[in-house]
Parts: C-alpha cells; structure tokens; sequence
C-alpha cells in the first residue's frame, strides 16, 4: 500500500493536532480540583475559559493566512511552543487573571494547527483521504485522553502538574520540528505533492465555499449539541448513577473514540471519487438518526450514539478535500482559516440549543428533533454541490 504521506509529516501532524487537543480540554476536567483549592464555584472558573475559546476560532483565518505567507512548517512549529508555553503559564498561575490570561494565550496557539496543519497534510498528501483521516484520527485520540490526562497526573502529582508536564512535552515536539526543518528534513512545499488535473475557476470556489458555509454550520452546531449532551444522554438513558463521574466520562470518551474511527471511511470514500455520494448520505442519515438516539433506553443508547457520531466524524476528511480541491495553494491555509472560524457560531450556538430545549420531561427530544431539522437543511444545500470526482491519488 502506497503510503499516504511522507512518514515525518504524518508523525509531526498527528501529534500537533493530537496535542493541540489534548491541551485544549485539560482545563474542563482540571476546573474541578482548581475550584475546590481556590474557594471558587464551577461557573466564575468555567467562565474564565471563555476568552481562549472564543479565540480559538476568530484567531484561525489569521493564523491560516500566516501559514500561507510564512509557510505552513514555520507556523506548525510556533504551535507547539505556542500550545506548549502557554500550558506551563497555566499550570503557575497563581489567581484567576492570570489563569485566565494564560487560558486565552491557549486559545489563541489552539487556532493555529487546523488551518495551517489541514493545509500542510494537503500538500505533502500523496493520497489525500487517507492522510486527512490518519491525522484527523490523532485529533479525536486528542479529545478522549484530554481528560484521561488530566484526572490521572492531577491524581498522581496535583493540577499544576497536569498543565506543566503536557505543555513541556509539546514544547519538545516543537523544538523536534524546528529540528527536522533547519536541517532541511523538512521543507514547505509551493504547490501540492499531487497535482489532481482539476482546475476551478472562482465561480466554482464560490459556489461550493457557500454551499459548506451552510453544511459545516450545521455541523458545528451538531457536534457541539450532541458532544455537549453526550454524558447526560449517557447517564440518564443507561441509568448510571450520576455520581460515578468517572464511569460516564469514561464511556463518553470510549463512545466518541469509536465513532471518530469513521474518518478513515471517508478518506476512503474521498480517495474514491464518492465524496459528494457520501457526504450527502451522512445528513440524510443523521436526520433519522437522531431521534432514535433520544427515545431509545438502555445500552442501545450508547449504539445509536456511536451511529450518529460515525456519520459525523466521515465528513470530516470529506469536507477538509472538498475545500482542498477548489482553493489554490497558495491562499488554502486562510481558507481553511474561515472554515474553523465558523466554530465561534456553531460551538456556543449547540449549547444554547440544548439549554433553551432540554427539559426533564421530554429529555433531549426536543434537542434531537431540531438537530434533525438542521440536518434536513444541511443536505438539501449539500445536493448541490458539484458532482464527485475520483481523485487523482485513486487512479494514480
């Protein structure tokens, strides 16, 4: 089998977008010790997380746009030390304003790997599907050992050592990079590894960037919501006793690690010219599928839920292509940019979603049937999307 990308580009990609996850949720899981130590309750700490969330998606155009003019390697690099330093300021903080200062600094080096780090798999990708979900694939490990780590190095040492010991680990992955890239192992490319014959023209751009405007909306919207409900759902319909934290985070986590393994079908699907095919499916899909997730009780809820999370995380390499296949080279990284700018819209309006619908009554019925509807809307704009074709890297 072809491999889908040089060896250091995979390894270098997958950690900094691995990293970049796992430093971003160590502060949810790590709140909890931090406000008993402090005498603080849960909201005035959560609340201090919101400048560096917020910036995580307004600071990704700017730092897709650096990567354009800069190179995507020069800017992965002050990534990691950007993610890494900024995690030891948390772990010292010695109040909440600096705490809160060193939350927004984590933020702000969050935004850099998607844009920049999309755009630099891309280019070095011999099979692009399959390069965008290995890497894709180490975000979502990201995710679930985010709180993993956090819980066992604040177990074993305390939550200033669970912010320090992640942070220098980045910092020397970054200072590796910045390594392999002075001693030419390394080097940013012009244009892409594989040229793929297919010329668009801005129409073409236009029209497809407008039509996943809507789509990837709704699909931060979707996994904010369903992430964001995920324990609860969990909790409620296996009848887990609310106070086996430890018990509903983990099967949380085990249920989004499973579903996050469907990036690999899309990049396939992707490297086999289906991925309009396959991503007007998943909305289809998922519109059914939701629902079902909110009425079923018992261990089924965790299946439904592994269905609905694997019909979303297969658009993710379909997407990152899509955007790929229209956009030049040379301005890809600010594309991909506004992309994960939509974030700062569909993340807070997911949780609003489930606050404003959830209700003890009906359960999250209410929540699902809208995330239904959404998803109704989602593929009626994805039918138009101009027709699949097999890429390149599949009839190489």
């Amino acid at each position: 089998m072809r491999r889908s990308a040089p060896l250091p580009i995979l390894i270098f990609a997958g950690a900094a977008h691995g990293m970049n996850h796992v430093l971003l949720t160590l502060f949810y899981t790590l709140v909890l010790v931090i406000g008993h130590e402090w005498k603080l309750d849960y909201a005035t700490l959560i609340a201090l997380w919101a400048p560096g969330a917020m910036l995580v998606g307004l600071g990704a155009p700017a730092a897709g746009w650096l990567g354009d003019k800069l190179g995507e390697t020069r800017v992965l690099i002050l990534c990691f030390l950007g993610l890494g330093v900024s995690a030891v300021l948390c772990g010292f903080a010695q109040g909440p304003l600096s705490l809160e200062a060193s939350l927004a600094l984590l933020g702000l080096s969050g935004s850099i790997y998607h844009p920049a780090g999309s755009a630099w798999v891309v280019k070095h990708a011999m099979v692009r599907g399959r390069a965008i979900a290995l890497t894709g694939y180490a975000g979502s490990l990201g995710v679930a050992l985010g709180p993993i780590t956090a819980g066992a190095l604040a177990t074993l040492w305390n939550w200033r050592v669970a912010f320090v010991a992640p942070g220098l680990f980045t910092i020397a992955i970054g200072c590796a990079l910045l390594w392999y890239y002075m001693t030419g192992r390394i080097a940013d490319r012009e244009g892409d590894a594989v040229e793929h014959g297919e010329t668009h023209s801005r129409a073409a751009l236009t029209k497809v960037f407008a039509i996943m405007t809507v789509t990837m909306t709704v699909g931060f919207v979707a996994n904010s919501a369903f992430g964001t409900a995920l324990p609860k759902l969990l909790q409620s319909g296996i009848g887990i006793d609310a106070r086996e934290i430890f018990t509903v985070g983990l099967m949380a986590g085990a249920v989004q690690l499973v579903g996050a393994s469907a990036q690999f079908i899309g990049g396939h699907l992707v490297d086999r010219g289906a991925a309009k095919a396959a991503y007007v499916f998943a909305f289809a899909v998922s519109a059914l599928a939701y629902p079902v997730t909110a009425i079923l009780a018992g261990w089924s809820v965790a299946f439904a839920a592994i269905a609905v999370l694997f019909l979303f995380e297969w658009t993710a390499p379909i997407e990152t292509t899509l955007i790929a296949r229209y956009t030049p080279a040379a301005r890809r990284g600010f594309i991909f940019g506004i992309r994960y700018a939509l974030a700062t819209i569909g993340t807070p309006a997911g949780v609003w979603l489930i606050a404003a619908l959830y209700s003890p009554a009906s359960g999250f019925l209410l929540v699902m049937e809208a995330l239904s509807v959404l998803s109704v809307v989602a593929l009626a704009a994805a039918a138009f999307l101009p027709a699949s074709q097999r890429a390149a890297s599949a009839t190489a």
